[in-house]
């Protein structure tokens, strides 16, 4: 049996699942539980017949450790963020006049102004609102979440609540049938 849903919205919990493998991960390394000999080694793997050669000692000190796997969570919410926002966005159309007048424009809003951090700046998220109808506070779930005076600013997770703000932006999402 085939999953339902469009490709996006089918995807996004694995995306969600990715992140919090990058979480454990990134625990697990961060606690010292990983050990950096057995870990930074040589490696082959195959893919598909065609051998993937990676070199020991790639990561000089255990702090490179800790900031591949500090990258991997940012590399994997910036996923998540996009997928949210592909799923909603092959569902609804909200690019048409003042996306703000409704609850589900206004999430639908605040999940693209996330995006756009990520899309537009992988390696320093920053930012971008410039249109003042999405400088607002975004209500969601027990959040309140203020976009009033952040853009230029580098993203920083707090600005919209921490890491769970992302499975109450999909869940939210989901109960309002927007994906």
């Amino acid at each position: 049996m085939e999953p339902i849903g469009s490709p996006h919205a089918i995807n996004l919990d694995t995306a969600l699942l990715q992140l919090d493998f990058a979480l454990k991960l990134w625990h697990f390394v961060n606690d010292e539980k990983l050990p950096h000999d057995e870990f930074d080694i040589d490696l082959t793997i195959d893919d598909r017949g065609t051998p993937y050669c990676m070199s020991g000692h790639e990561f000089h000190t255990y702090n490179d450790l800790v900031i591949a796997t500090e990258n991997a969570i940012w590399i994997t919410f910036s996923a998540v963020v996009i997928t949210l926002w592909e799923a909603i966005r092959e569902k609804h159309d909200f690019s048409k006049g003042n996306p703000l007048q409704t609850d589900d424009e206004r999430l639908a809003a605040l999940i693209y102004m996330v995006r756009c951090c990520f899309a537009h700046g992988t390696a320093l998220p920053r930012w971008k609102i410039d249109k003042e109808k999405y400088k607002i506070i975004y209500k969601v779930g027990n959040k309140n979440i203020d976009l009033r005076d952040v853009d230029g600013k580098p993203f920083d997770i707090s600005t919209i609540g921490g890491l769970e703000t992302m499975r109450i932006l999909r869940d939210t999402a989901r109960e309002r049938k927007m994906l």
